[in-house]
């Protein structure tokens, strides 16, 4: 433990809405208070603060004694809306954003530099300014809004280093870039932070090279570092006798029939739950790991639309309805025999639970390398070319071995936890 007190900022604070970002931003609150127990905290959000949602998408994490407020540059949309109409909204906001931080810049922000000089003093009265982990260093086109939400996402990063502040990178999965010019572009920014310590072999492969290897770092995610926490809620759920899934509404960005991609995905899952149901006698849980919606669309409409062929064939299942926080959905999937997942965090929440994981990639690399670093690289399939053939075959597979399986994950877990401790005494 160290007594030093210290002003520290986390940028990039997302939705607890979307458990596996609030797992990573409790988990990086946690060890930063276990070793600096007096610092200061603020989080810097990447919502707006006249979001009508703001106080509820900061519901857990404002329960942890960190100050909460708007960040640089902040997402240009509001809500849940799309349109036109929003977008033009959006361009207005982003251009008002823009001009707010020039102003502080150009030293007139104090008064007219609004919510982006309040986040540029934060960042100016910062001792440590850490990059929050998770997978948004990336842009997966090379159009406007794709340019714009990696300029966006990397603005934080340059205006912390242009006031010469100590810059952690802590726990990230980088790419992937639509062009070698966004990757050079995000290379660029990231060879000027003083640590950047990313969580799978993959995003380390590519950082050396790019020449980064003396600044960067491999190490578990941050949400391995909680625990199960095990309430009323959860323990309704105990069963020896249901296995958990869940599930991405995902527009796969990267293929060019998107639609007959969407469709081979739910045909996958819907076959694959009937598959343990009648060959298993599993129920499925169907758990909504994300519930924040993303320009109109969300998790939980995909889960509608799988309960509605679970129905037609006669399949029983269980949707929890509650609000858990991170370390409650963790003691959730404790409950389950083994968790088809394709959402990261619902993966690594499970397995901090020992409970076995058979694992869908959707984006980039993060899957893979996470697996791999607990050591069940066999259980990975791609989301792109899933097939309920494949996934049956493992979910055999981890039933088959699930003794195994969850020994393994309960001397591994804790072996990551500590290496997680030992990273924040030498990054932070």
């Amino acid at each position: 433990m160290k007594n030093k007190e210290r002003n520290i900022v986390i940028t990039h604070g997302y939705s607890d809405s979307n458990k596996g970002d609030f797992a990573i931003t409790l988990a990086t609150l946690k060890v930063i208070k276990q070793y600096y127990p007096a610092s200061k905290l603020t989080l810097l959000s990447t919502f707006r603060k006249n979001d009508p949602d703001f106080e509820f998408h900061n519901r857990f994490v404002a329960q942890e004694g960190v100050r909460i407020i708007q960040g640089l540059m902040a997402t240009p949309y509001i809500g849940s809306a799309q349109g036109t109409i929003e977008n033009i909204k959006a361009v207005v906001r982003l251009s008002k954003s823009y001009v707010q931080l020039l102003l502080v810049l150009m030293g007139a922000g104090k008064l007219l530099g609004g919510k982006e000089y309040t986040a540029w003093k934060a960042i100016k009265d910062a001792d440590l300014v850490v990059v929050k982990g998770g997978q948004f260093i990336y842009n997966d086109a090379e159009d406007v809004r794709g340019w714009l939400f990696l300029w966006r996402t990397l603005k934080p990063i340059e205006i912390a280093q242009k006031l010469k502040k100590k810059v952690v990178v802590f726990g990230q999965s980088i790419g992937p870039f639509f062009s070698s010019k966004s990757e050079r572009y995000a290379m660029k920014r990231l060879r000027k932070c003083d640590s950047v310590v990313v969580r799978e072999q993959m995003t380390m492969d590519m950082l050396t090279r790019n020449g980064l290897e003396a600044n960067s770092f491999l190490a578990p995610d941050l949400a391995f570092y909680l625990q199960p926490t095990p309430t009323d809620q959860t323990d309704n759920y105990q069963s020896n006798n249901c296995f958990g899934v869940t599930m991405v509404n995902w527009n796969f960005p990267e293929q060019p029939e998107k639609e007959a991609k969407k469709a081979a995905y739910r045909k996958a899952l819907v076959e694959s739950i009937a598959y343990c149901y009648n060959t298993h006698q599993l129920v499925p849980v169907l758990i909504s790991q994300v519930t924040v919606r993303h320009h109109g669309s969300g998790d939980e409409d995909l889960i509608d639309e799988i309960i509605e062929k679970l129905e037609a064939l006669d399949i029983p299942f269980i949707r929890p309805n509650e609000d858990f926080s991170a370390t409650e959905m963790s003691a959730l999937y404790d409950q389950c025999k083994f968790l088809i997942g394709t959402r990261l965090h619902s993966c690594i929440l499970a397995m901090c639970a020992s409970t076995p994981v058979v694992a869908i990639r959707y984006q980039g690399f993060k899957t893979q390398g996470v697996m791999k670093m607990v050591g069940l690289s066999d259980y990975v399939l791609d989301i792109n070319t899933i097939k309920s053939v494949e996934l049956n075959s493992k979910i055999d597979a981890i039933i088959d071995k699930e003794e195994t399986i969850v020994k393994s994950l309960q001397e591994v877990v804790p072996k990551l936890r500590a290496e997680i401790e030992q990273n924040a005494l030498q990054f932070l």
